[in-house]
Parts: C-alpha cells; structure tokens; sequence
C-alpha cells in the first residue's frame, strides 16, 4: 500500500500532472513530502547561490502550499538539499521511508540530454522504492520553452 510519497521537483512545469496522479490514486491517507535538490555545480552557473537557493525554497514551498490546498487534510512536509541531484533524492527516500517517488520527466534528447544527463534514468536502479516518471503536457511544454527563452534573454 502507498502511503508515502516523495515529489522531487525541478519546477513548477509538473504540478498539474501531480495532482491528477494523486486523484487517481483514490486515497487521503498518504504523506507527501516535496523535495528539491540544489545542484551546486548549477547554483554557481546559473545565479549567485544565495539567490538559487531562495528561489529554491520558495519552489517547494508553492508546491506545497497548492498540494495543500488541493489535498486538505493530507499532511504535505518540504525538504530542501544540496548535492547530487540522484543522490540527494535516494537519501531522502530512504530517510522518508517512500513507498513511491512521484517525478515530472521533461523528456530531453540529444544534446540536451547529453548536457543535461537524465536525472530519472540514472534514479531508477538506485531508488529504494518505484519511481512514477510524469510527462507534462503539450501546452505546458509550450510554456516551458517560453520560460527557457525568456531566461537566456533576460540573461543577457
């Protein structure tokens, strides 16, 4: 029996995704824990780490809170870590005691995959429980390449 959820978040680009796999599930009686992984190899690349960190808690947080209010009564936690993203989430299953880790998979290939590595593949055999990969939908695929577009803009 699920009981124990683990959402490892990179975004918000899943969270629509999240919920319906939760409706599906039929249950209230779950704990939910969100978590995020801070790469610190990314933090130093993409933004001064104070800011990557803030930006950080305020992700899990919204998530979070949305999780909450759509699920009331169901008890939802954040974690927040650093380090290798595969490692800090097989850390924090265990220590959670997951019965499932819940993920969005935003489903790269070629070079994007090769720069970015897969996250989901290299999870799957170290995960001490079964791993739901989640793919977002079209529309929010088309947001998700406006953002992308957007930051490397305003980056410059």
């Amino acid at each position: 029996m699920i009981t124990k959820i683990l959402i490892p978040v990179e975004d918000l680009l899943f969270d629509e995704e999240i919920r319906e796999f939760l409706v599906q599930l039929n249950t209230l009686a779950i704990k939910l824990k969100v978590l995020h992984v801070v790469d610190a190899n990314r933090a130093v690349v993409e933004w001064p780490s104070m800011e990557y960190e803030q930006n950080s808690q305020a992700l899990v947080r919204t998530v979070a809170e949305n999780l909450r209010n759509y699920f009331p009564g169901v008890e939802v936690d954040t974690s927040l870590r650093e380090g290798i993203v595969k490692d800090e989430i097989v850390k924090e299953a265990e220590a959670f005691q997951a019965d499932l880790v819940l993920m969005g998979s935003h489903g790269r290939s070629g070079l994007g995959k090769f720069l970015l590595g897969s996250t989901a593949k290299d999870l799957i055999p170290l995960s001490p429980c079964s791993v739901v990969l989640l793919r977002a939908k079209k529309s929010s695929k088309k947001l998700e390449a406006k953002s992308n577009t957007d930051n490397t803009a305003s980056k410059k």
